[in-house]
């Protein structure tokens, strides 16, 4: 379903012009970078956590969550800068023109900027795996792929009050759907 994010950006970028989904396509290997840091830490913090709680140490395994959220606070401030920072050359670097970078961009700055969602949400599902809890990210990821696909339309093309944002409203919704999640998995955890 993760993937499935990007399909749904991709259908609705089309939509919008073959720029845009040119655009949009050359973002997605710098995307897929937090993708992948998120996994990491997902996966060393689960393991950190499992062992613990398996070892009936929960205070131990709480200190890893929370080692867990700090280090995602600052992976997230460092991807952000760094993605904010390189984005321009390595879009050159990938053969974009001028007019192709500023679209990218749209997209893109809106991405690392909420990278700290993704970070959070990987960070705390990493506690509700390590307990057994796999459901609550699957249904999380379930409910924010239908909710991108309601959220993209509206963004993209406006709708009342709502301005068209063109891409930047596909990764808006992107984010939006994220944070929708990570307030749940929060919930899930104090809970």
């Amino acid at each position: 379903f993760q993937t499935l994010y990007n399909i749904v950006d991709t259908y609705f970028a089309g939509k919008i012009s073959a720029e845009a989904l040119s655009a949009l396509a050359k973002s997605f290997p710098l995307y897929f970078i937090i993708i992948a840091t998120g996994v990491g830490l997902s996966v060393a913090s689960t393991t950190l956590m499992a062992n613990n709680i398996g070892a009936g140490n929960k205070n131990k395994a709480s200190y890893y969550l929370a080692q867990a959220m700090t280090f995602a606070l600052f992976v997230a401030i460092l991807v952000t800068f760094i993605g904010l920072n390189i984005s321009v050359p390595l879009l050159k670097l990938m053969g974009s023109n001028d007019q192709n970078i500023i679209l990218t961009l749209d997209y893109l700055n809106i991405i690392f900027i909420g990278s700290v969602v993704v970070y959070f949400q990987f960070a705390i599902n990493s506690s509700l795996t390590a307990q057994g809890d796999t459901k609550s990210y699957r249904n999380v990821l379930i409910f924010s792929f239908f909710l991108n696909i309601i959220l993209n339309p509206l963004l993209i093309f406006g709708y009342g009050i709502i301005p068209p944002m063109g891409i930047t409203g596909i990764a808006l919704s992107t984010i939006i759907s994220q944070l929708i999640g990570t307030i749940y998995l929060f919930y899930k955890v104090f809970k």
